[in-house]
């Protein structure tokens, strides 16, 4: 996986910007600002302009609209393959590469929602369990089957203003060696 998507993805806004405009397949500056109100506009802009530099993102196409040119974003990398390949061979490396940025992103969120002046954790839905059990590889992925049914609804969701943005992360550990 090329390093700067990695520092991008490490990053929880402009990861979030990512996996918005991947989802998509491609969006405007103007769809990921009625999407991510928290995201200031001179913020967003420089970001695209940043993964735009990098290589990271491309401009599949422009149009003028109101004396100004609308240009459309989508993912300039194969993110996808990148991990793909990593998990089909294996890639030790790779994998602790991805598995540090993941958790640099959550670990920059936590912090972040920490900062803020009111909390409250309870009305918030923050939440991080451990939650030990005991399963066959195929009662595991009947159970994985289940909760990205129950996920995949929500993802669905249109932000409004009962809605806010929140990242359900999940990780399983593999098992440990006798």
């Amino acid at each position: 996986m090329p390093n700067q998507i990695t520092k991008h993805l490490a990053n929880p806004v402009r990861g979030k910007i990512l996996f918005e405009i991947y989802s998509e397949e491609k969006q405007t500056a103007k769809q990921l600002l009625e999407k991510f109100h928290d995201i200031p506009q001179p913020t967003l802009y420089r970001y695209l302009r940043m993964m735009l530099s990098d290589g990271t993102l491309k401009i599949v196409e422009e149009k003028q609209v109101r004396g100004t040119v609308e240009k459309t974003y989508s993912i300039a990398v194969d993110l996808v393959g990148d991990i793909k390949r990593i998990l089909e061979t294996n890639d030790k490396d790779g994998l602790m590469q991805l598995f540090t940025v993941y958790m640099t992103g959550i670990t920059k969120e936590f912090k972040e929602y920490l900062k803020q002046e009111q909390v409250d954790f309870s009305n918030d839905g923050m939440l991080f369990q451990i939650a030990p059990v005991y399963a066959t590889t195929e009662e595991l992925h009947e159970a994985l089957k289940a909760y990205s049914g129950a996920i995949e609804k929500l993802m669905k969701n249109k932000p409004d203003s009962k809605r806010k943005l929140r990242n359900i992360c999940t990780i399983i550990t593999p098992p440990a060696q006798a």
